[in-house]
C-alpha cells in the first residue's frame, strides 16, 4: 500500500504537466492563428496602400480619384476593425504601430482630397488647352512656344532642346492663365507627394508584419519546446507506466509466491501447532483442527466463546493478568500453560501469544500458537523425581560411607600421633591414606555432581601463595620418593605474595594434575612442576615423560569416568574423574587448560587462572595464626547416635581441652540442654526419634537461648551446607571430620587460653 503513496503523486504530477502544456499549446495555437489573421489583414491593407501609391504615381493621370478617396476612407474603417483585433491581443507594440498607421491614414485622407482637387484643376486646364491647341496654333506663328507649353504641362522637366528657352506668355493672357494654374498645381502635387512619402503606410505595415513574424517565431519556438516537453513527459509517463506495470507483475508474482509459501507455512503450522485467534476481548474467532483434537471441543463449541473455556483451575490468576498486561502493550507473551480438555483431563501447551496490529498500530486481534508439551512436562517431572531419588540415594550412600570412614580416619589419625613403633606407625599411615583415598573418591563424586548441577560455589580469600605451596610440594616429594619418581620443582622465588583466590580448589587442581603425572610415569621417570604468577594470571605447569596420550585419548580424558582404555584402568587404577574435575574447576574460576601430549613421550598440562594480588599481608598472617591449635575453654553438647563416632568426637574434645556431654538422639539433646549450661552444640542430623534440625527448632523455641548449634553430619551432598545454614544452624562440619576444620569453627565461638 505504501508504494502507491509514491507512484500516485508521480503519475498525477506528470499528468498535470501534460495537461498544463497541452492547454498552453492550445493557447499558443490560438495566438498563432490570431497573429496570422493580423498578418493577413496587414498584407491586405499593405496591398491596398500599394494600390493607392500606384494610382498616385502619375499626378496627371485621368483616373477616377473619387474611388481612391473612398478606398482611403474604407481603409480607415478596416483599421478600426484591425484595432479591435489588436486590442484583444494586448500587444503594446502592435498598438503603437496601429496608432501610427491611423494617424498617418487620417493625414492621407486629407492629402488624397487635396490631390484629387489639384488634379481636377490640372485636368480642366489640360482639357481646355487640348481643345484650344489648334486654334492657338493657327492664331500665332510661334509654334515653338506652344510646344514648350505642352512640355511644361505634360513633363516635370524640360527637354534639352528647350533648356535656357524663355517664354513670354503675356501676349496670350488666357494661355498664361491656364499654364500658370497647371504649374501651380503641379508644384502643389509635388509637395503633396512629399507628404505622401512622409506618411507612407507601407513602412508601418512592414513594421507590423515584421513584429508579427517575430512573435510567430517566438510562439513557434514555444510550440516546439512544448512538443519536446510533451514528448519527453509522455515518454517518461509511458516508461514509468511500463516500469510500474513490470513492478506490479513482479510484485504480484512475489505476492503469489509469498502467498503460496505462507499457505505452506500455515499448512505446516496447522499440522504441527495448535493455533487460535481471539478478538481484543479474548473471544475466540478462529481455531484449527489441532486445537479441536487436543481440547476435544468442536469448532462450533469454541468460536464465539472466551478463551478461558480451556483454562485449568490450577493456573494462577496472576499469570493471566501478566499475560493481558503484556499483550495489550503490543508485546509477545510466552508461557507454558496447563489447560483442561472438555472431558476434564488436562494437557500442557507451550504458548506464544502475539498481538496483531492494523495500519494505525492498534490491536485488532491476538494470535496464539501453541505446542503440546504434555509428554515433555511429564518427562521433566519424572526426571525431577529421578534426580531427587538419585540425590537421596547419593546422600544416603554418602552418609553411610562417611560414618565408618569418619571413625577409621579419625582414630587412625589420633593413634598415629600416639604410636612410636615405626612399623605400627606405617600401618596406621596406610589406614589413613586408604581412608583418605576413599574420602577423596566420595568428594570427587560430590564435587562433580556440584559442578554439573551448577550449585558449585567458590570461596575466594586471601592467602600467601608460597606458604601454601611449600608444605604442599613437600608432601608430593615424599610420595614421589616412595614411587621412585624424580619430582623436579621450579617454583618462582617471587611467589612470596598474597593472592585472592580459592586455595582449596587450586590445591585440588594441582593434586589431580600431579597425581595423574605420577600415576602414569613409571619408576625412574621425571615429573616437572612449575608455578608462575605474572600480570594477574597464575600459571601452573605439570609435565611428565610417561605413557603419553594419542589424539583420540586427548579428546575424551576430560570427560568423567573415561580413561585411555580399559587396560589403563586395570594397570593404573582410578575412576577417571580427576581431569574432568580439573576442567570444571578451571572453567568455574575463569581460567583455561591446555594439553600437549604424544603417545609414548609423555604429557604436558598448562593451567592459567586469573588471580588478584593483594599488597597487605598482615591479615593473611593473622588468619594463619588463628589456625594454630591452642587449648579451648567451654562445655559442649554432642548429639550423635553412632557409638564409634561418639568415641572419636570425645577424643577430639579431649585434645581441644573441652568438657562435653554426649547424647544418642534429638530427644535426649532437647532434654539435657535444659538441665545444663552449654557453650555450643554439635548436632548430628540423621538420628532416631528426633533428627538434628527438628531438635534445634525445639531447643530454640523452648529455651530461647542464643547458644551456637553446629551441624556435624555426613550429609555432604549438593546444597546440604546451604540448607542447614538457611534452616538456622550456626555452622556446618561434614563427616569424615577434619579435626582442623572442627577446631576452627569451635574456636570461632569459644574462648582460648590466650584470653584467660
Amino acid at each position: 500500500m505504501k508504494k502507491y503513496f509514491i507512484i500516485a503523486p508521480i503519475f498525477l504530477i506528470t499528468l498535470l504537466v501534460i495537461l498544463t502544456y497541452l492547454f498552453r499549446s492550445f493557447e499558443i495555437s490560438q495566438s498563432i492563428d490570431e497573429y496570422n489573421n493580423i498578418k493577413q489583414i496587414a498584407y491586405e491593407l499593405e496591398v491596398q496602400v500599394q494600390k493607392h501609391k500606384v494610382i498616385l504615381k502619375e499626378i496627371e493621370s485621368k483616373k477616377n480619384f473619387d474611388e481612391t478617396v473612398f478606398s482611403a476612407k474604407s481603409l480607415g474603417k478596416t483599421l478600426d476593425y484591425f484595432k479591435e483585433i489588436i486590442d484583444a491581443k494586448e500587444d503594446s507594440r502592435l498598438r503603437h504601430y496601429l496608432n501610427n498607421i491611423q494617424k498617418k491614414n487620417e493625414v492621407l485622407e486629407f492629402l488624397y482630397e487635396d490631390i484629387k482637387s489639384d488634379i481636377a484643376v490640372i485636368q480642366n486646364s489640360k482639357v481646355w488647352l487640348d481643345s484650344n491647341y489648334k486654334n492657338l496654333l493657327q492664331s500665332t506663328d510661334d509654334r515653338v512656344l506652344l510646344a514648350y507649353i505642352f512640355d511644361v504641362i505634360h513633363q516635370k522637366h524640360l527637354s534639352e532642346e528647350h533648356e535656357g528657352f524663355e517664354v513670354d506668355l503675356s501676349q496670350v493672357p488666357i494661355l498664361q492663365k491656364h499654364v500658370q494654374v497647371i504649374l501651380d498645381k503641379r508644384d502643389s502635387l509635388l509637395k503633396l507627394q512629399e507628404q505622401l512619402d512622409e506618411n507612407d503606410l507601407i513602412i508601418e505595415f512592414d513594421r507590423v508584419i515584421l513584429h508579427i513574424h517575430k512573435k510567430l517565431n517566438v510562439l513557434q519556438d514555444q510550440i516546439q519546446n512544448i512538443i519536446v516537453i510533451l514528448l519527453s513527459t509522455s515518454i517518461f509517463l509511458i516508461a514509468f507506466g511500463v516500469f510500474v506495470y513490470i513492478r506490479e507483475i513482479i510484485a504480484t508474482q512475489k505476492a503469489q509466491k509469498l502467498k503460496n509459501d505462507l499457505q505452506q507455512f500455515v499448512d505446516a503450522l496447522n499440522s504441527s501447532a495448535i493455533v487460535s485467534k481471539t478478538d481484543p476481548k479474548g473471544i475466540i474467532t478462529y481455531v484449527n483442527n489441532k486445537f479441536c483434537e487436543l481440547s476435544e471441543y468442536s469448532k462450533e463449541e469454541l468460536i464465539g466463546q472466551p478463551h478461558n473455556i480451556v483454562r485449568h483451575p490450577d493456573m494462577p490468576k496472576a499469570m493471566f493478568e501478566n499475560m493481558w498486561k503484556t499483550i495489550q502493550n503490543k508485546k509477545q507473551f510466552h508461557v507454558i500453560i496447563k489447560n483442561m480438555k472438555k472431558t476434564g483431563s488436562f494437557y500442557f501447551v507451550d504458548s506464544y501469544i502475539s498481538p496483531i496490529l492494523d495500519i494505525d498500530g492498534e490491536v485488532v486481534e491476538y494470535l496464539a500458537v501453541r505446542y503440546d508439551v504434555t509428554e515433555l512436562i511429564d518427562s521433566r517431572d519424572r526426571a525431577i523425581v529421578s534426580e531427587k531419588a538419585k540425590n537421596e540415594f547419593l546422600s544416603n550412600m554418602s552418609h553411610e560411607l562417611r560414618t565408618p570412614l569418619n571413625a577409621i580416619n579419625g582414630f587412625a589419625t589420633l593413634l598415629a600421633k600416639k604410636v612410636e613403633d615405626p612399623k605400627h606407625q606405617k600401618y596406621l599411615n596406610t589406614i589413613v591414606d586408604s581412608s583418605n583415598t576413599l574420602v577423596g573418591l566420595i568428594n570427587d563424586i560430590l564435587d562433580l555432581s556440584k559442578l554439573q548441577s551448577g550449585n558449585f560455589t567458590l570461596d575466594y580469600h586471601d592467602f600467601n601463595l608460597m606458604r601454601k605451596l611449600a608444605p604442599f610440594v613437600e608432601n608430593f616429594k615424599i610420595i614421589a620418593q616412595e614411587k621412585e619418581i624424580n619430582l623436579d620443582v621450579d617454583v618462582d622465588k617471587h611467589l612470596d605474595i598474597v593472592l585472592c583466590s580459592d586455595w582449596l580448589r587450586l590445591s585440588q587442581i594441582i593434586t589431580n594434575l600431579l597425581s595423574n603425572a605420577m600415576k602414569f610415569s613409571g619408576a625412574g621417570k621425571t615429573v616437572f612442576f612449575n608455578v608462575i604468577y605474572k600480570d594477574g594470571t597464575l600459571s601452573i605447569y605439570v609435565e611428565d615423560n610417561g605413557i603419553g596420550m594419542s589424539k583420540e585419548v586427548q579428546n575424551k580424558v576430560f570427560k568423567p569416568f573415561q580413561q585411555a582404555d580399559s587396560s589403563t584402568t586395570r594397570v593404573y587404577g582410578g575412576t577417571g574423574l580427576g581431569l574432568s574435575i580439573v576442567l570444571n574447576l578451571v572453567n568455574q574460576m575463569g581460567g583455561e587448560i591446555r594439553l600437549t601430549s604424544e603417545e609414548g613421550k609423555g604429557s604436558k598440562f598448562k593451567v592459567s587462572i586469573p588471580a588478584t594480588q593483594k599488597i597487605d599481608e598482615a591479615q593473611v598472617v593473622h588468619t594463619e595464626q588463628e589456625n594454630e591449635i591452642v587449648p579451648l575453654h567451654g562445655h559442649v553438647l554432642i548429639a550423635e547416635d553412632n557409638k564409634t563416632n561418639q568415641m572419636l568426637i570425645a577424643a577430639l574434645m579431649d585434645e581441644f581441652h573441652l568438657t562435653y556431654k554426649i547424647v544418642n538422639d534429638g530427644v535426649e539433646a532437647v532434654e539435657i540442654f535444659g538441665q545444663e549450661n552449654f557453650d555450643i552444640v554439635l548436632m548430628d542430623e540423621n538420628m532416631p526419634n528426633l533428627n538434628g534440625t527438628d531438635a534445634m527448632v525445639v531447643i530454640q523455641s523452648r529455651y530461647g537461648k542464643s547458644v551456637p548449634i553446629i551441624a556435624l553430619t555426613a550429609n555432604a551432598m549438593v546444597g546440604d551446607k546451604e540448607k542447614f545454614l538457611k534452616q538456622g544452624m550456626d555452622g556446618y562440619v561434614a563427616k569424615p571430620i577434619d579435626s582442623q576444620e572442627l577446631y576452627v569453627i569451635l574456636k570461632r565461638f569459644l574462648h582460648t587460653d590466650t584470653y584467660v
